[in-house]
């Protein structure tokens, strides 16, 4: 798993550092150096406690403005302990230490259940159908289809055969009867 430690660096101005006073990683983690503001130099120590247990690639970085540097935090198999990681900038002059424990995962907040879990979801009201809607989704294709089974019968009548002619007038009448149908069946809904 790899966790991020974020430093946010000049932030609320000049030379200022903004850690978390704790962190908890269950193994090797990142340290992302953000530069909110001017270029600057940032230097990350580990203390005693914690460097028994784990390395740090680099301690001095420059950092430009804008940028986000990302240093690694590798920590050995299976180790566990707390120690403390210090940042410093502006030669010294800030510092700030974030107490880290290895080994933990970190915590993730509890999830909260209450009564209202068993309440049944509230619908939202559903709007009447519009009399153009049904009109334009259900009976427009249908007499769609009644006129193209005309137009067969019509070009069947011109070209000769009784035949064909009776079963296109009973395509084109089979199409009126189903769009016959649709509209009295969505007109009593």
């Amino acid at each position: 798993m790899n966790e991020s430690l974020v430093v946010d660096v000049n932030h609320d101005g000049m030379h200022t550092l903004g850690v978390p006073s704790e962190f908890t990683t269950p193994g090797s983690f990142d340290v992302r150096l953000q530069n909110h503001g001017e270029a600057t130099h940032v230097h990350l120590k580990l203390d005693d406690d914690l460097s028994t247990n784990a390395t740090l690639e680099e301690g001095h970085h420059y950092v430009e403005k804008g940028d986000t540097q990302v240093v690694r935090v590798t920590v050995a198999d299976g180790a566990t302990g707390r120690g403390v990681l210090e940042v410093t900038t502006a030669h010294g002059g800030t510092t700030e230490e974030v107490s880290v424990e290895l080994g933990a995962a970190p915590e993730k907040p509890p999830v909260e259940i209450d009564e209202s879990l068993a309440d049944p979801a509230t619908r939202t009201e559903e709007r009447p159908l519009d009399t153009d809607e049904v009109l334009t989704a259900e009976l427009v294709p249908a007499l769609a289809l009644g006129g193209v089974a005309i137009l067969l019968a019509a070009s069947t009548l011109l070209t000769g055969g009784t035949v064909a002619i009776v079963l296109g007038v009973l395509a084109a009448v089979s199409a009126l009867g189903a769009a016959a149908y649709v509209y009295s069946n969505r007109s009593a809904v």
